[in-house]
């Protein structure tokens, strides 16, 4: 796993070298690893040269606690392609968010359609990242 989350695309033979497993054991180990969701997704991280982007850690503290409102609030959340990550969190905020888009335009739209209106959620901040130091989502493998 510690390999296989660094780079998805390593062959079996490949990883063979490192892991003390033949390689049709590791394409056997991987292949069940996929069909019983230990592995969800396969992924390409892009750089910027893709285009500018703005990010931006957006924290919301929610009105309505009821479980029907806040189901369909992540649902919403869920859908739109510009969050790229929903947490549930500990303290003064319920949820943070991790919303990506073009520019601050684009982020004033994101926040007038899907949060400023929205019943379920009382208050929201938003803090802009300037820039990314390290960006990972391996998990630690000991």
């Amino acid at each position: 796993m510690h390999w296989l989350q660094r780079d998805a695309l390593r062959t079996a033979e490949d990883l063979a070298r490192d892991v003390a497993l033949s390689p049709s054991a590791i394409t056997r180990r991987v292949r069940r690893m996929r069909e019983d969701g230990t592995i969800v997704a396969d992924i390409a991280i892009v750089s910027d040269r893709v285009g500018a982007f703005l990010s931006a850690l957006v924290e919301l503290q929610l009105d309505r606690h009821a479980l029907p409102h806040v189901e369909g609030l992540l649902r919403r959340l869920d859908a739109d392609p510009r969050v790229q990550a929903i947490m549930e969190v500990t303290g003064e905020h319920d949820l943070t968010l991790m919303v990506v888009v073009a520019d601050m335009a684009a982020y004033n739209r994101f926040a007038d359609t899907m949060l400023a209106n929205d019943p379920t959620i009382r208050r929201y901040e938003t803090r802009f990242i300037k820039k990314r130091r390290k960006w990972s989502a391996a998990r630690p493998m000991d």
